[in-house]
């Protein structure tokens, strides 16, 4: 067994010493990492396990299960980019922590007002986290269960990369559809999650929808992809929100939560040795650089600066190749959802023509009030019909994921190409980085339904006996139906155009963001002498040493728990 005191002051020697590099060296890049790794350290009290997974992946009901009471709100309410922590506590308790690090006390009940997307549009309330305590958790006291609003959402969260909130994570569980094979992104995730964490485990969700037969070659094939991707096997176990979720959810404790709990010290320990060992990593490439350009004259370093940030690798050049790759986007986004939409108006005009049909004779009253009550059922039948094909469109995310694909190959390509200049010019080999561009949820547009009477006719109702004029009234509402139909269809392309337009360029600003920092960290690095080669050489080799020292301290003690452990 490892002697904790004793890793745990090489911990914090090599934190210090690398949070020390990072200021003196200007190391923008790792700045954030640095902060939430040290973070992870100081909090050694949970174990945090986030639950991934794409949007509407069921993720809030799986935990739901897991806790064994519908805690998270479910269903049609999309969550917003908050995230909400849930662990043990004697009594039921919920604790709203906004970004300006103010807290308020709230009831379970009120949980929706703060994390969900009808609750909290847009995070307008400010909220940082939920931390909720629940006494059903006992048995795994020591994890703290993590909801995220979906792949992507969590890494804007409070403005922060990919990167912030990895280094927190202590394990993850990947929920996966059985409808649909594993994709690139969420391989590509499941890498960025392994750099910072050995604990992983994937959850094949919806099993309820296939055969056994048909489940094992879908578990079969995960396996297989996973341990092609990431070279190690990890735990892949079933789960229904549907059929026997109590039973399923079980077995999650069983196999994955409860040894992770029994082991969370050691568990801890060798999940803070990966954070310090990969953060070490990065740190040593970048002070590669420093130290092969810190012995030549400023002029030669000004020409290596040249040689290696080339007329492909400035901000000017990335800009415009990035502005017209989403251009070339953004031109075609509003003909497919008006292509997508158009499939639904002849349903949603026959269903809304059969509902009025059933409610016009329930309605009352002269022509004001029967105007009234005819805007109102035509509202909120059309705003059921319409936030029906929103919460189960997945347009909106293929359009965006395609461009989220397109610039994460940028991004590569870019990280390639600075990689072969720095190693053509300087002999030194970067560490690879998978950056990858996250996904927002996205906010759908609000639904309009117009006056019945533009020229305020129904002001009028006293020249009108509705004996005589009703059935004339009745068939004009009739035909502002289809009307009613497209026009609400005409906005709602126009507004998820507009928006899915606005993500994408949020898209655009995160890649060049990525660029710009490391941009500036490498031209920092070539442009200025922060201390002589012998300094340098000295500080790679203490970092060096530190980290051959931490590893040697968990010979013997940081292998894995156990099969059933998640990693």
């Amino acid at each position: 067994m490892r002697p904790d005191a004793n890793a745990a002051n090489l911990h914090a020697l090599l934190l210090d010493r690398i949070t020390e590099t990072c200021r003196e060296f200007g190391l923008e890049s790792l700045t954030t990492t640095v902060r939430s790794v040290s973070n992870f350290a100081a909090q050694n009290r949970y174990l945090d396990v986030a639950v991934l997974g794409q949007f509407k992946a069921g993720k809030s009901s799986f935990i739901n299960s897991l806790i064994g009471q519908p805690v998270l709100p479910v269903g049609s309410i999309p969550v917003t980019s908050v995230i909400t922590r849930v662990t043990y506590g004697p009594a039921e308790k919920a604790t709203v922590v906004f970004n300006d690090d103010s807290r308020r006390a709230i009831t379970l009940a009120e949980l929706g007002d703060y994390v969900s997307e009808a609750g909290n549009p847009e995070n307008q309330k400010d909220v940082f986290l939920v931390d909720v305590e629940v006494p059903s958790l006992a048995d795994i006291k020591d994890l703290r269960l993590v909801d995220t609003p979906g792949i992507g959402s969590v890494w804007a969260h409070n403005t922060e990369t990919t990167t912030s909130w990895f280094p927190e994570t202590g394990g993850a569980i990947l929920l996966i559809s059985a409808e649909r094979p594993i994709s690139e992104g969420e391989l590509s995730l499941l890498q960025e999650v392994h750099r910072f964490t050995p604990e992983l485990c994937i959850v094949i969700s919806k099993v309820d929808l296939f055969t056994e037969a048909q489940v094992s070659q879908i578990e079969s094939f995960t396996r297989t992809v996973v341990e092609r991707t990431l070279g190690r096997a990890f735990p892949v176990v079933r789960f229904s929100a549907f059929a026997d979720s109590t039973g399923y959810a079980r077995q999650v404790r069983e196999q994955v939560l409860r040894p992770l709990a029994a082991h969370r010290q050691e568990i801890f320990s060798r999940v803070l040795d990966r954070k310090v060992a990969t953060l070490a990593e990065s740190c040593l490439a970048y002070l590669d650089i420093a130290y092969q350009a810190s012995s030549r004259a400023e002029s030669e370093r000004e020409k290596l600066k040249q040689a290696i940030l080339d007329e492909h690798l400035n901000s000017g050049f990335i800009r415009r190749d990035l502005q017209l790759i989403t251009a070339s986007y953004k031109e075609k986004t509003r003909e497919a959802v008006r292509s997508y939409l158009e499939q639904f108006r002849q349903g949603i005009e026959e269903r809304v023509m059969q509902d009025f049909a059933r409610c016009v004779p329930t309605w009352r009253g002269n022509l004001y009030r029967l105007t009234r009550q005819y805007e109102r059922w035509l509202r909120e039948v059309l705003t059921a019909e319409l936030q029906e094909i929103l919460l189960e469109e997945d347009k909106s995310f293929d359009l965006l994921n395609a461009v989220r694909k397109h610039l994460t190959f940028y991004l590569r390509s870019f990280r390639e190409r600075l990689g072969h200049n720095l190693l053509q010019v300087l002999g030194v080999q970067m560490k690879g980085e998978e950056w990858d561009i996250s996904l927002r949820e996205l906010r759908k547009p609000d639904i309009s339904i117009s006056r019945s009477f533009e020229s305020h006719l129904d002001m009028l109702w006293f020249l009108f006996p509705m004996f005589i004029f009703r059935p004339l009234f009745e068939r004009h509402f009739a035909r502002q139906v289809p009307y009613e139909v497209e026009k609400n269809l005409h906005r709602l392309t126009s507004g998820l155009t507009e928006r899915i337009n606005k993500e994408m360029d949020a898209l655009m600003e995160q890649a060049l963001a990525y660029m710009n920092e490391e941009l500036r960290t490498i031209e920092l690095l070539l442009s200025e002498q922060r201390g002589n080669s012998g300094a340098i050489l000295a500080r790679m080799e203490d970092i060096r040493s530190l980290s051959s020292r931490l590893q040697d301290s968990g010979q013997g003690g940081g292998g894995e728990v156990g099969e059933g452990a998640a990693g």
